[in-house]
């Protein structure tokens, strides 16, 4: 895979075709900016350290009882799409950092980047989800049990998966794997529309969703202080509810999704305000404004990026913060295995013993 192919969750701009031109660029990158590397592989091993245990457990939770629900549906929707993102990133890393041949084969070179980035689209897609179905189970509570149970999730999470897939579908044709280079290229009659195509869908996914879950999120704490007023109004100081506790849950996995997402989309949309100095001054980049301002471009964006990746592995401890219901799931969970491993043990012994007990037997 070539190592300037760009997945990246944000917004795409470049106009740079993948060749050997971009490969030695990549050298340079290393040469004169190796933070670009070394950071990021600080950065994801911690988040795939974190991310990988969290997301599934916290998917299997989800799908517990009584945490299976409408909610919990699209919870754990989101918790197996990060794990498919921090699986597919490992092995981009894998590709671009460590230099571990393993993207760099024919098929996988053209349904990597259609998975890759169906995952990244699934992300927002499905924050966006279950903010809408909390706005209506608070704003229009009559309707809770016909737009907000776990049929309607399913459905919701299934059509999701088909959009993120039909979108991200068409860069199969944008890929081609060259036996020549033996590396996965863009391929020439494509890179316009390749170009093109990805621009806009990066910014409705990145942009203009992140900042409809922020329009649902804003909405939906006007209704949550209003429907409290009015309930004190009417009868007084309440207990709170566990769906409260729920809704502000869902919100800080909203707003957290927001506040890595856009940053990140911003800043790949300057991409063509630090454009590439002039190719014949590399051997005096030092002293070249244009290469310096390129070059700090870079490393920030590659910051901002990595940083940007949180959300992806950490939803799982943002659910142990909040939510009391969470904590106390896990920690049945647990207990439950622990339950289970000593009732497993106890029958291997007794079964270690009755056959030693056999044998005896068999043998006096």
């Amino acid at each position: 895979m070539d190592s300037m192919m760009n997945f990246s969750l944000g917004i795409t701009s470049s106009t740079e075709n993948m060749t050997e031109t971009e490969f030695d660029l990549n050298l340079l990158y290393e040469k004169y900016i190796p933070e670009k590397f070394l950071i990021p592989k600080i950065i994801k091993t911690i988040l795939y350290a974190f991310g990988f245990p969290g997301n599934i457990l916290a998917c299997i939770l989800w799908l517990q009882k009584p945490m299976l629900h409408s909610s919990g549906c699209y919870l754990a929707a989101l918790a197996a799409s990060d794990v498919l993102f921090l699986i597919m990133s490992l092995m981009y890393d894998l590709t671009l950092y460590w230099k571990v041949k393993v993207l760099e084969f024919p098929t996988i070179c053209q349904l990597f980047p259609c998975m890759y980035l169906s995952v990244q689209y699934l992300s927002p897609l499905l924050t966006l989800a279950f903010t809408v179905e909390r706005f209506i189970s608070i704003r229009f509570p009559f309707k809770r049990r016909i737009y907000c149970n776990i049929k309607r999730a399913v459905c919701v999470i299934l059509t999701l998966v088909a959009i993120s897939l039909g979108v991200a579908g068409i860069q199969i044709y944008f890929w081609h794997y060259d036996y020549n280079l033996e590396k996965c290229v863009n391929r020439l009659e494509f890179v316009y529309l390749s170009e093109k195509w990805t621009w806009v869908t990066e910014f409705v996914m990145f942009m203009f969703v992140p900042v409809l879950i922020l329009l649902f999120n804003i909405l939906l704490v006007v209704t949550m202080r209003n429907s409290s007023r009015r309930a004190q109004e009417l009868y007084g100081p309440m207990p709170p509810k566990q769906k409260t506790v729920t809704t502000k849950m869902l919100l800080v996995v909203s707003f957290v999704l927001i506040f890595t997402t856009i940053p990140v989309s911003i800043v790949y949309s300057l991409n063509d305000r630090f454009p590439l100095g002039d190719l014949s001054a590399i051997d005096n980049i030092s002293n070249d404004v244009t290469w310096q301002r390129h070059l700090n471009f870079m490393l920030t964006q590659e910051i901002i990026y990595d940083i940007g990746m949180s959300h992806y592995a950490c939803n799982f401890y943002l659910y142990l913060l909040i939510g009391k219901k969470f904590r106390l799931a896990i920690k049945k969970y647990f207990q439950k295995l622990s339950v289970m491993k000593l009732v497993d043990f106890k029958d291997r012994n007794s079964r270690s013993l009755r056959s030693s007990f056999t044998e005896l037997r068999s043998m006096s």
